[in-house]
């Protein structure tokens, strides 16, 4: 294109009038008056979980779905000038990715003059990256399907001048290309461009604060206050994104009703008008959403001060408080739970079970099988003769392939996703849109492997004791990374689980008249202790109590694929033996947030043994194995 900017037939423009300005401006408005109380509440709880959890532990232990990603890269993961479809038209751009996979397009002959301040950020949570105009036409018609009439309408963007795209398509805004110049060059860009869209997805999930916990919190009850919107298994993204595409889902119906005919006409090109009236609206959206969450963080903040002065005044007596209502609460729902259990959860949770642990299962045999293999190449090229000079460059050469960029582990990760028929099958059964979170494991191992070697300040020159040396890093990484990717793999299913059978539960089990609760409480009390909040997170616990003892029962404690096995018709799987109920006596009811006890009857698999199982240390890993980021530096070696 020789820096030339080229346009398919003009660019096409969609502008808002001020009906619909106010119409979308009002939604947002109800939207955060709605959310700000809930946020309150949720976060003043959060604030007292927190403080007394600190107080008991001074070093909180952190979910392993919660861990950042981990990247053996510092600064530019990949940057390039390329060309790059972008607002509707192709220019060459330079595209970086950072360490922190931010994704920055800045305009090629401004940063060849020196100018890298002006530059766009790709937002790539929920956004699918793909490599064939076949298969994002597929995920363009899937955006576009109310839109009826002659499907031969052609893209700009699929006119690239090269012979290997890397389309980025976001939910709610116009496609990005990318033309790369050969395979290869593809191949990398899309992977890094996954592990990109993956951790901007996760980012509230992967923070660990009371302020992330409360907004998730928040938004979820938000969803079922308004009744509107689509049940997610994650919101992806950061707070403003997480809220635009909330208000996007409430508006999408006025926007194809009563918007786009006011675009369109007698308009050939009715896909890319609605994709670009979708880009606007979101645009538009979140800035006001954006200047509505400054605002609000900024009284939370002063919420925050007034909240944890009040706790620290009576945190021992508040946490007495707070456990004796969980424990009355327990007691007195503890039947309702019961039956919600047996009428709702236990017929699809086998079936449900499958759907969800079978790839996971898969991917990580995968990974894991990656890694070790790795680490015998290693191993091989230490009992070369090499120099001195080149003795660490040269051993350490096969890990430097592992990173988000590489193709093998992506076909691994690709294992982890659910299959499209058990996608159908959980949406028709319990109303949701899953989806995989899916960790980093490879470049995880790769961080572990690096932080070992490098305890050896150098390698010695006789190729049996680098071997001997090597091997043995081999086996201390091993050791630990045994368990906790067993229970990383083990918090991935349940997470998944749990956020899929979570929201049948509660309506099963309904509201609850906790008026008599509240009386316990004083004004001050009120104001961090929220009895239908610790109701919630009673259910909560109790259904991932349940799940957890079937997992125990049901998964492999290796690394290996769960056998195939054919769907019954009744909805439950021969892979997995149905466990036997038995009831129990009072006291071993529900392992619920205060760990109380009741008089009523509950259900567990009887052929369970905690004892023999060893999955059961990793399923409960947050209080008994080590960081996977901090396991390294545990670990003892002595030189030979």
């Amino acid at each position: 294109m020789k820096g030339k900017h080229r346009r398919m037939g003009g660019k096409l423009t969609c502008h808002l009038n001020s009906k619909e300005h106010r119409y979308i401006s009002d939604h947002i408005a109800a939207i955060m008056e709605n959310l700000a109380p809930l946020y309150r509440r949720q976060y003043s709880s959060s604030l007292l979980m927190h403080m007394r959890n600190k107080h008991v532990e001074p070093t909180e232990p952190r979910p392993l779905i919660q861990h950042p990603d981990v990247v053996a890269h510092a600064g530019i993961l990949l940057e390039g000038t390329l060309p790059q479809y972008l607002e509707g038209i192709w220019t060459h751009r330079h595209l970086q990715v950072t360490s922190s996979f931010i994704v920055e397009s800045r305009d090629a002959k401004e940063v060849f003059e020196g100018g890298w301040g002006c530059k766009t950020e790709l937002v790539l949570s929920g956004c699918q990256i793909c490599t064939s105009t076949r298969e994002h036409c597929e995920l363009v018609d899937d955006m576009c399907r109310h839109i009826t009439g002659k499907s031969g309408e052609k893209l700009a963007c699929w006119d690239c001048p090269t012979a290997f795209p890397v389309f980025i398509q976001h939910p709610y805004s116009a496609p990005v290309c990318l033309a790369t110049a050969s395979q290869q060059e593809q191949t990398r860009w899309a992977n890094i461009l996954r592990a990109a869209t993956q951790h901007q997805s996760s980012a509230l999930w992967c923070e660990n604060s009371p302020e992330s916990k409360a907004f998730l919190d928040a938004v979820s009850s938000l969803k079922k206050f308004r009744e509107n919107c689509q049940t997610e298994v994650h919101p992806m993204g950061n707070e403003e994104e997480v809220l635009v595409s909330m208000l996007m889902e409430e508006v999408m119906s006025y926007l194809k009703n009563k918007v786009f005919p006011r675009f369109i006409g007698h308009h050939s090109r009715r896909k890319q008008a609605w994709m670009r009236l979708l880009s606007e609206v979101y645009k538009t959206a979140k800035q006001q959403v954006r200047a509505a969450m400054s605002a609000l963080k900024e009284e939370l903040s002063l919420h925050r001060a007034d909240v944890e002065k009040q706790i620290s005044a009576g945190l021992q007596q508040a946490s007495l408080l707070h456990d004796h209502i969980a424990h009355t609460i327990t007691d007195d729902m503890c039947e309702p739970m019961l039956q919600s259990l047996l009428h709702t959860i236990i017929p699809r949770l086998g079936r449900t079970l499958q759907e969800v642990a079978t790839p996971i299962c898969d991917g990580f045999a995968a990974t894991w099988q990656y890694f070790l293999e790795t680490c015998d190449d290693i191993i091989d090229l230490g009992s070369m003769s090499i120099s001195v000079k080149d003795v660490r460059k040269e051993v350490l050469t096969p890990l430097s392939g592992l990173g988000p960029d590489d193709d093998r582990m992506w076909q691994c990760l690709d294992g982890l996703e659910l299959s499209s028929e058990g996608r159908a099958w959980l949406q028709e059964t319990w109303g949701v849109h899953s989806g995989t979170w899916r960790p980093l494991v490879v470049d995880m191992c790769v961080v572990m492997f690096l932080r070992l070697v490098s305890r050896y300040p150098c390698f010695s020159l006789d190729s049996a004791q680098l071997t001997a040396v090597l091997c043995r890093v081999k086996d201390k990484v091993v050791k630990h990374l045994d368990t906790e990717l067993l229970a990383l793999r083990s918090q991935l299913i349940l997470e998944t689980i749990l956020q899929i059978t979570l929201p049948a539960y509660v309506h099963s089990v309904g509201e609850q008249d906790l008026s008599r609760y509240e009386v316990m409480l004083n004004s001050e009390q009120a104001l961090f202790i929220h009895p239908d909040i610790i109701f919630h997170s009673i259910l909560r616990d109790s259904l991932t109590s349940y799940i957890q003892s079937v997992m125990r029962y049901s998964l492999p404690q290796q690394f290996v694929p769960l056998p195939v096995s054919p769907i019954t018709p009744c909805g439950s799987s021969s892979g997995f033996s149905e466990p036997v109920y038995e009831l129990l006596p009072p006291g071993d009811c529900f392992q619920a947030s205060a760990g109380s006890s009741s008089g009523s009857e509950t259900l567990t698999p009887s052929s369970m043994s905690d004892q023999d199982d060893t999955l059961t240390n990793s399923e409960n890993s947050e209080n008994h194995t080590l960081s996977l980021l901090d396991a390294g530096e545990y670990v003892r070696l002595t030189e030979p």
